[in-house]
This record gives structure tokens, C-alpha cells and sequence, in this order.
């Protein structure tokens, strides 16, 4: 291949390319990749673009990656071929996997390379916990101009009252969406959960605290994770096989503030369960002590 760095992750050529044009190139790859075959007549319908743009960004395409692609004359397409090697999408089962939910819920889209279509897919979603637009518009506003936020936000364990956040973080532990802020009113960092937000918030002051001040935030800590020990040796060896475990093991790094919701979504922030209800235990659980709850 020419023009790209090998030493760059997926998606980022040497030459500087324009937004659009690399969501182009983008889509050239994950088509061949996931549908096969591509034609010009795709860029032109998804990008609404001309014949003589769609030529362009194919010869573009060729000149950073020319060994990607081969034209099959009975197809009268582009193929992939036997070395073809992503550059502008990663190109592994997770992003094939995240494509199908984002296209399950925004559909066809510029910003996604491609949505997979004409297979059948299912997605199992949690009740959809109340969130106010609002909210999120503004909090999302208080992280990128690092402001305070006043709010009125209602804690598990006390009336409703008012808080002053500094936001560095949006976190989403698979079940539903909170912030890491630095609580003016506690004089701490904690989690809070965007849906006990009882009213949009109140942009406020420069903020003074950030993640890089954040203790919890910046400590990564190691979970060790097994097959549960009275499965049988066959069982066990499954469980490592679907879980990517190397020599029976699985070693994740978390951030500390995280740990928490990484352990629930494992179903391992409780004590150990019978095989058949949990197949997986956490191995180094006595190194750590208890984390707290979410206000």
C-alpha cells in the first residue's frame, strides 16, 4: 500500500483528507468488507454524489490502498482481495456488531460507513430510562466548555436538592447513561445518574476541577477473570474459548471509578454464584475493597 502509515490506527491516512471524502472511503471498505462487492452506482446513491466524484474517489482510493481492491469483470464491481487490508474502518466483529445496533436505531446515515441489510437481526434493549433532552444537551455543553452546571437532582437516599457539578464524563454502563463530575456541594467526585436530573440544568462558572484531577478516574486497576472453577475441564474450556481467555484467563483493565459497573455488567459484583447461574468468577476479588453505590 502507499500513503498509509502502518504505524497509524485504522481510519487515519498520512495525506489529510476532507470529512467527507473519508466517509466515502470509509464506506468503499465496509461494503466490500461486509456486502462483497461495491459499484459506483453506491456512492452515488448514498452520498448523492455524481458518476465522475464516484471515479474520483475510487482512484483516490487505489492510490492510498492499491492493493485492496480488484474489479471483477462479471460482477461489474469492486471485490476484495485476498490482501485487502482496512484502512478507514477497523474492520472486526465488534464494529460490524455496533453497526447493526446503530442502524437498528438512527437507520442509514452519512456518519455511519455503512448499515448492514438483509439479514435478520434481533436486539434484546433494557426499558429505556427517562431522559430529558434538555439535560443531556446541556451537560453535554458543561464537559466541552469545562462550566459548572447547577441542577436539582434527586439522590436515591434523600430529597430532592440543589448541586453544583463540574462534568468531565458521560459514562454508559449498558444499562444506563450517568455523569462523573466533581460536586461542588459534596467537595468530591461522584456519579450521577442523568435520569434523577429533575429539571434541565443551569449553566454556571468556568469549572475548576477536572478528570485529570479525578484520583478515581485516572487509577486503572486489574480484574483476573476464569472459568468458574466447578465447571467440569471440558466446560471450562468453553467458557474460555467464547470469553477470548488466554491459559484460562482473562486479565481486564478498568478505570477505579468504573470497576463497579464493569462488575455488574459480568454479573460478578456479588458473591460467587453455583455454576449453572454464573459461569465465570472473578479471580483476584479479595485485592479490592467495596465500591461505592451511585448517589
Amino acid at each position: 500500500m502507499k500513503m498509509i502509515s502502518k504505524m497509524q490506527p485504522p481510519g487515519q491516512s498520512v495525506i489529510p483528507l476532507k470529512w467527507d471524502t473519508r466517509q466515502r472511503l470509509a464506506l468503499i471498505e465496509a461494503t466490500v468488507l461486509w456486502e462483497g462487492r461495491i459499484t459506483s452506482s453506491i456512492l452515488m446513491q448514498q452520498f448523492g454524489i455524481s458518476r465522475g466524484q464516484a471515479s474520483k474517489d475510487f482512484s483516490l482510493y487505489h492510490q492510498l490502498a492499491e492493493d485492496n481492491l480488484l474489479y471483477d469483470l462479471n460482477q461489474k464491481a469492486y471485490v476484495a482481495s485476498e490482501s485487502f487490508t482496512p484502512c478507514f474502518i477497523r474492520g472486526t466483529a465488534d464494529e460490524y456488531l455496533r453497526l447493526l445496533e446503530a442502524g437498528n436505531y438512527l437507520g442509514q446515515s452519512v456518519v455511519l460507513p455503512i448499515t448492514p441489510t438483509g439479514i435478520g437481526v434481533e436486539l434484546l434493549d433494557p426499558p429505556q430510562r427517562k431522559l430529558n433532552f434538555q439535560v443531556l444537551r446541556l451537560v453535554h455543553q458543561a464537559i466541552r466548555q469545562k462550566r459548572q452546571l447547577n441542577v436539582t437532582y434527586h439522590a436515591m437516599n434523600s430529597e430532592p436538592s440543589a448541586l453544583t457539578l463540574e462534568p468531565h464524563s458521560l459514562v454508559y454502563n449498558g444499562f444506563r447513561w450517568h455523569i462523573r463530575a466533581y460536586s461542588v456541594t459534596h467537595q468530591t467526585y461522584r456519579d450521577f445518574v442523568l435520569a434523577r436530573f429533575l429539571s434541565a440544568p443551569v449553566l454556571s462558572d468556568k469549572a475548576l476541577h477536572f478528570a485529570e484531577q479525578d484520583e478515581e478516574w485516572q487509577t486503572f486497576e486489574t480484574l483476573t477473570i476464569a472459568p468458574h472453577p466447578d465447571l467440569s475441564p471440558d466446560q471450562q474450556a468453553v467458557i474460555a474459548d467464547d470469553f477470548g481467555m488466554d491459559n484460562a484467563t482473562l486479565i481486564l483493565t478498568v478505570r477505579r471509578a468504573l470497576r463497579l459497573y464493569y462488575l455488574r455488567m459480568l454479573h460478578l459484583d456479588g458473591l460467587p454464584e453455583s455454576p449453572k447461574v454464573q459461569q465465570i468468577v472473578w479471580v483476584n476479588r479479595a485485592e479490592f475493597e467495596p465500591t461505592s453505590e451511585l448517589l
